[in-house]
């Protein structure tokens, strides 16, 4: 008997997913530090940073993503020349994209942040922060209305 040494499409599509869902995870990653990190890089207590960092995320001002039981927040969320505070863009992008992505995706929220985005004209959302923040809300609210009109 012979086996078929080709994978079902069904098959072949849930690896094709999980790889990818793989990939999107480390290059997340890169872009992510624990509390303790994000302390070193602000000067700060490491008790004092966590405490802000979480309360900011309850606030909705920052996101983070879980990984093998660790917590990592946005670096590129956080002003690094203002003591290591939230853009105020963020809070905002994250309200925006709440209305396609739950809060609760923020493995999505991050990856929108970091990927490029043709609105921005092939720029990541997360490099114009600093620069550009309401270029950036336009482009958070602009993946609302093409989401929207792609549900028809």
């Amino acid at each position: 008997m012979e086996t078929n040494a080709n994978p079902t499409p069904t098959n072949q599509s849930q690896r094709t997913s999980t790889a990818d869902q793989e990939d999107l995870r480390r290059v997340v990653l890169t872009e992510m530090r624990s509390a303790d990190q994000m302390a070193s890089l602000a000067g700060r207590s490491a008790c004092d940073m966590r405490r802000d960092l979480h309360q900011w995320k309850a606030d909705g001002r920052i996101l983070s993503v879980q990984h093998e039981g660790v917590e990592y927040f946005a670096l590129f969320a956080l002003d690094l020349a203002e003591g290591c505070r939230p853009y105020p863009a963020v809070a905002q992008v994250i309200r925006i994209l709440s209305g396609v992505l739950d809060q609760d995706n923020s493995w999505g929220l991050a990856s929108w942040f970091i990927g490029l985005s043709s609105y921005l004209d092939d720029q990541r959302p997360a490099d114009l922060l600093a620069s550009n923040p309401e270029w950036v809300i336009e482009a958070a609210q602009d993946e609302i209305n093409e989401s929207k009109s792609l549900r028809g």
